[in-house]
């Protein structure tokens, strides 16, 4: 055996292993139902505060993934939910930043009309120390959508 085949060898052996690992992580994302529409919502925590989940529903259907109790500073998730039909529905995900009386509506509403996030907002009395940015990747009948919360680095307090 020469030299650059006792390098390659467990070379090549860690990309199988990564591949392996990178797969099972899409795996464990889920998949989304094909029998009618769907919304996936990802949720970006750009604040350096712990938000806590303060209600969430969807118009018709029901989450798959549900928005976690608290979701850490500089980090994401993402919510899923479907419905067996194809008429349309939204998901709402609302979330409180501590100490700021500041609420978090993050919304998606997927219908046949069209996909938007009417209704994403930051509200309460220190509202305006937050961004909120939503971006529409793909609409109906499967809508993803991304959200940020940030905060506005142009205000001084």
């Amino acid at each position: 055996m020469n030299t650059k085949t006792l390098i390659a060898t467990p070379l090549i052996g860690l990309a199988v292993i990564g591949a392996g690992i990178g797969a099972a992580g899409i795996a464990s994302a889920g998949t989304l139902p094909t029998d009618g529409n769907t919304i996936a919502m990802t949720i970006y925590n750009d604040t350096d505060q712990t938000m806590t989940l303060t209600g969430d529903y969807t118009s018709s259907g029901d989450f798959i993934a549900a928005p976690q109790d608290t979701l850490a500073p500089h980090s994401s998730e993402i919510v899923t939910a479907s419905v067996t039909d194809w008429d349309g529905f939204t998901a709402v995900v609302n979330y409180g930043v501590p100490n700021t009386n500041t609420i978090a509506t993050f919304e998606a509403n997927n219908t046949p009309q069209g996909a938007s996030t009417d209704g994403t907002q930051v509200g309460g009395y220190f509202a305006h120390r937050y961004d909120l940015s939503s971006n529409i990747d793909s609409a109906f009948p499967n809508m993803n959508a991304s959200f940020t919360i940030a905060p506005n680095g142009g205000l001084v307090y």
